[in-house]
């Protein structure tokens, strides 16, 4: 998800005008957030699997995977989905089921 700020920042780094950036690489979803149309994310680099833009990357993707925050239990679905994906998240997660069942 990207916000007003990242937006901003991302589009004058890469020299393009916010709306431009917007339509070359985001959508707004249902809920009006601003999201990538498919993954993987069009700023990663499909030889090495580096993003491309990680000095200016948005909010979100400094985050990820949101396993540090206070109210873990406020994103758990979200967390659910990130285990598919991310191996990190995976392994945080059944370290967690092992100390709480």
């Amino acid at each position: 998800m990207w916000n007003e700020t990242d937006i901003q920042r991302v589009a004058n780094a890469m020299k393009m005008k916010v709306r431009h950036f917007l339509d070359a690489y985001l959508i707004q979803d249902e809920d009006g957030d601003w999201v990538y149309p498919n993954s993987p994310c069009p700023f990663l680099n499909e030889v090495d699997h580096a993003c491309q833009i990680y000095e200016i990357r948005p909010k979100a993707c400094r985050e990820y995977p949101h396993t540090d925050r206070k109210n873990m239990m406020g994103i758990l679905s979200i967390t659910e989905k990130n285990t598919l994906i991310c191996p990190a998240v995976s392994n945080i997660m059944e370290k967690l089921e092992r100390i709480y069942s």
